[in-house]
């Protein structure tokens, strides 16, 4: 008789095993690993596409910077600067912006590069007493017309007075110096006027330029001023390299460093100091030289910003340049007085946009009149 009962392992098929019997322990490890997996897998996914949109979003940013970084710098003087590798920039010869600072309130310049309707004579052929009036956006006439700035209103004293206007926005002691040894001395004048704003000194440091804009930097090399960075970067036209900087620039990453104010409070002795200290005062010795030579009058004229005008003292002006000036034997002219006559009550209305308005520029003028007559008897009356 045939037995159907089975014991053992007579149950199995040849050649294979019995299934595995898995404890409660270990399903529950099995689960536990399969779900630790998955977080992952979706913790990894949630990361990527985190990391996809920022970069999405940081690309969009990038690139609209990048487009931004290709425009002029957003300053008025774009309007009628060009780039120039030894200044940084200089005005457009034979330009005419209508309505620049408002109605009525346009600017032109010659073809001499400089703010002007006509070009002059480098030579006095009229018997003229000439006035150079060397400095910034000051001299230049920032916010008025072009008979209204300071300059203008100086060959208005007199009818034998003729005035350049060599000023431009944004340049500092540097970029003056370095536009009048190049252009200036082109000039037959009785005068070489400097006149200059307390921020011109630090817009000689590195980091000092004006809205971001490329300028020489000078260093002193066997005792003269030398301008180390020729040709300067072009930002007006910019080139890829141009961009990347301008880009840097505006980056959050750029924004978080330590930025240098236009003209920080300090001592005296951290003036001199200041890198552009020696610099300068060898700037004014050597026009200061240049000018007994050739026979005219070198002198230096603060133009006070409105904030400056009743401060007691400044320490940059009061402390360290003053002082110096006179070791050194170079005419100064402080301006502080003639605005601190005015009333309170008026001094807004001699300014306008941060600078020196119709009236204020009328009250410069006849200051520095009487400053230069003092010192010329040459000058007339």
């Amino acid at each position: 008789m045939r037995q159907d009962g089975l014991t053992g392992d007579s149950c199995s098929a040849p050649g294979l095993e019995p299934p595995a019997l898995v404890n409660s322990g270990q399903l529950e490890q099995a689960v536990g690993a399969s779900m630790r997996k998955l977080f992952l897998r979706l913790g990894l996914f949630a990361f990527v596409t985190i990391l996809l949109v920022l970069s999405l979003e940081g690309g969009a940013n990038l690139w609209a910077k990048w487009q931004v970084a290709a425009q002029p710098p957003a300053v008025r003087e774009a309007l009628h600067c060009e780039y120039d590798p030894e200044l940084g920039w200089r005005h457009i010869a034979n330009k005419h912006v209508p309505d620049l600072y408002g109605v009525g309130l346009g600017l032109r310049t010659n073809g001499q590069h400089m703010r002007g309707a006509r070009d002059l004579n480098f030579k006095d052929t009229e018997g003229k007493y000439r006035i150079l009036c060397l400095g910034d956006s000051y001299t230049m006439g920032y916010g008025v017309a072009d008979d209204e700035t300071y300059p203008a209103f100086l060959a208005q004293q007199h009818a034998s007075v003729e005035t350049v206007n060599m000023g431009l926005g944004g340049y500092g002691i540097d970029q003056c110096y370095l536009w009048h040894q190049r252009d200036g001395r082109k000039f037959d004048v009785d005068v070489l006027l400097f006149a200059f704003i307390t921020g011109d000194f630090f817009r000689m440091n590195p980091d000092g330029n004006v809205a971001d804009i490329p300028k020489p930097i000078l260093d002193l090399v066997d005792g003269n001023p030398v301008a180390m960075n020729i040709p300067v970067m072009n930002i007006l036209e910019p080139g890829f390299g141009t961009k990347l900087t301008r880009l840097w620039q505006t980056s959050a990453l750029a924004g978080l460093l330590p930025t240098t104010l236009a003209a920080p409070a300090m001592s005296s002795a951290a003036v001199g100091q200041e890198r552009f200290a020696p610099i300068a005062l060898r700037i004014f010795e050597i026009l200061r030289d240049q000018s007994r030579q050739r026979g005219q009058v070198f002198v230096l004229a603060l133009l006070p910003v409105e904030g400056e005008v009743h401060q007691a003292r400044l320490e940059i002006i009061d402390g360290w340049l003053r002082p110096a000036l006179e070791q050194r034997g170079i005419a100064f002219l402080d301006l502080r007085p003639a605005f601190q006559a005015l009333l309170k009550s008026e001094l807004a209305e001699h300014f306008t946009v941060g600078h020196y308005s119709k009236r204020g520029n009328l009250v410069a003028a006849r200051a520095l009149i009487d400053g230069i007559r003092a010192l010329d008897p040459k000058c007339p009356r």
